[in-house]
């Protein structure tokens, strides 16, 4: 617990800090919202839920966390999650975020997707950071754009595996 302190991140509205076991209902409870359907790697059930909360606390207890969830909390409340996730090429970071439908639209996801990109940047030495959306997401690409990201590349696709559905994704960059 002592080492996952030393990562809790505090901006001007929000506190991230990482994932713990005891966070599996409001994980769920945004998780799993059906109006989110351009998300690849929610979890939508209690059981996948379950599996991703534990994953997200058992890379805590390594020294050099290859994913590192965090929950989003406004007022001591959870309204959503942030994630940086290492990449294969050296020092490059996914980052990536989700918010309560009822935190969407007040500037808390970029709001912590900035305190996740600082923190990439200036503790774990990133050189790069990336993020991937549906072309059709409009408030993620808004983030991305907030965030002072770069569009590298607007050619991608992506197929959602539980509907089949496939669409165009954006990939966006911010090099240090």
């Amino acid at each position: 617990m002592q080492r996952r302190m030393k990562h809790v991140i505090t901006t001007e509205r929000l506190v991230l800090r990482p994932v713990e076991p005891e966070d599996f209902e409001a994980i769920h409870e945004y998780a799993s919202d059906p109006s989110i359907d351009m998300m690849l790697f929610l979890p939508k059930t209690e059981e996948e839920t379950r599996e991703f909360v534990a994953f997200a606390a058992a890379e805590w207890e390594k020294s050099e966390p290859e994913v590192r969830e965090y929950v989003v909390l406004r007022d001591g409340e959870i309204i959503g999650g942030v994630t940086l996730e290492k990449c294969e090429e050296d020092r490059s970071f996914e980052l990536g975020w989700v918010m309560r439908q009822d935190a969407r639209g007040k500037g808390y996801a970029s709001e912590a997707a900035k305190a996740l990109a600082e923190y990439a940047f200036d503790v774990l030495n990133a050189k790069q950071i990336l993020a991937h959306c549906d072309n059709r997401n409009a408030a993620s690409e808004r983030v991305m754009q907030k965030l002072g990201m770069v569009l590298a590349d607007a050619t991608g696709t992506r197929t959602y595996p539980k509907t089949g559905v496939e669409s165009g994704e954006y990939m966006y960059v911010l090099r240090k």
